[in-house]
């Protein structure tokens, strides 16, 4: 049954398409491209941060040390015990109890850090994670995303080839992931499911003017006007 604040087929048409995968990496890792929707584990902090607290230290057999979870005192931010190696933990650093799950996301860019191995980079996405809408989102509220009105976030109708759910980017959350943890969505068997070329222009477009404040493309900027314009004259 289609959704009826889904009016992105005036944008875009279809908004996904399928492409054949790119293969892997040397250890086996999908190579991905962006644009592409993928799963991977994906976390959002909590108001009052929570750390892995150790409790308990034996420095002569590190693996008898104590850790309990507990919040994280503001009056001693910093670290406040001992480097524990078996935890590759420094002194002034802390493990974060994150909210976290795994879902659905856009991938926007891929990249091989060597901050910390030159010879040995490391292969990180960095994806935008998509959220369904909750009981607790009005008509209003789903009629204003659909209108991409609130710039921190971006609407993904549930097409065939594409999610199965209308589903929301969360610019606010954009985080990297590792790519050994990216699972790609497939389509018909081996066919990987993607942005559409407009679907990621729009996209893109949307991410900039959320970024940095400017418009990058003029003319699209006045077509999403007069989209925006046409969902919410919808909507009243």
């Amino acid at each position: 049954m289609p959704n009826e604040f889904d009016q992105t087929s005036l944008l875009c048409d279809p908004f996904y398409q399928p492409k054949e995968p790119l293969g892997l990496d040397s250890k086996g890792r999908p190579v991905v491209r962006k644009g592409q929707l993928i799963w991977a584990h994906q976390v959002y902090p909590p108001t009052e941060p929570y750390i892995v607290h150790v409790q308990g230290f034996d420095p002569r057999d590190e693996s008898k040390s104590n850790y309990v979870i507990r919040r994280l005192d503001a009056q001693r931010p910093g670290g406040t015990h001992f480097p524990i190696k078996e935890l590759e933990l420094r002194a002034d650093e802390n493990y974060y109890i994150l909210f976290g799950k795994r879902r659905p996301a856009v991938v926007l860019q891929t990249v091989s850090s060597i901050w910390g191995n030159k010879l040995y980079p490391e292969p990180y996405v960095l994806v935008a994670p998509a959220f369904t809408f909750k009981q607790r989102h009005d008509p209003e509220f789903r009629y204003r995303v659909v209108a991409m009105d609130f710039p921190h976030l971006f609407y993904l109708p549930a097409q065939a080839g594409g999610l199965t759910e209308p589903s929301v980017l969360r610019f606010e959350l954009i985080q990297p992931v590792a790519l050994a943890g990216v699972v790609p969505f497939l389509i018909h068997g081996t066919k990987q499911r993607v942005l559409a070329d407009t679907a990621w222009a729009i996209l893109v477009h949307r991410l900039v003017k959320f970024v940095s404040g400017k418009v990058l493309d003029a003319g699209l900027e006045e077509t999403l006007a007069e989209y925006r314009s046409l969902v919410l004259e919808a909507l009243g």
